[in-house]
């Protein structure tokens, strides 16, 4: 039976960037300093693990090729949005201003989205490569 997700990799441009914004961003809200691992590849891959035991974590690894250039694309096949899940509503405000402080563009600024259900509070802002981020209260 699934338990929950065990990790995201995200291939980024700069992945010492990319391993800032989101310490800079989450690391109040627990996120730990990358634990780092090497990858098929033999690239290191910075995982940035979650607050509870085995809750999982967050990969970050460095773009190559001829790819590594290209830009993200939201509706293009593959990745759409990242969600963390947070224990409060102001846990979205911290990380929504968090996310402004390290200069990311917000897409939405913490507020209900009863659409999604009735106490849904998330914020949305785009990492240094342009991904879309979601923070949510449960």
């Amino acid at each position: 039976m699934l338990s929950g997700l065990a990790h995201v990799d995200l291939v980024c441009r700069d992945v010492e960037r990319s391993v800032a914004f989101y310490l800079a961003v989450l690391g109040d809200l627990g996120l730990q300093p990358p634990v780092t691992f090497g990858g098929e590849r033999g690239e290191p891959i910075h995982y940035l693990r979650f607050p509870g035991d085995g809750s999982g974590s967050l990969g970050l690894r460095a773009a190559s090729g001829p790819e590594a250039d290209q830009p993200f694309e939201l509706y293009a096949p593959g990745f759409h949005h990242l969600a963390f899940a947070v224990s409060e509503r102001f846990d979205v405000e911290l990380a929504h201003d968090s996310a402004a402080s390290a200069g990311a563009q917000i897409l939405h600024a913490p507020r209900e989205w009863p659409d999604y259900h009735p106490s849904y509070y998330a914020t949305f802002f785009l990492d240094p490569d342009g991904f879309r981020v979601e923070v949510r209260s449960r």
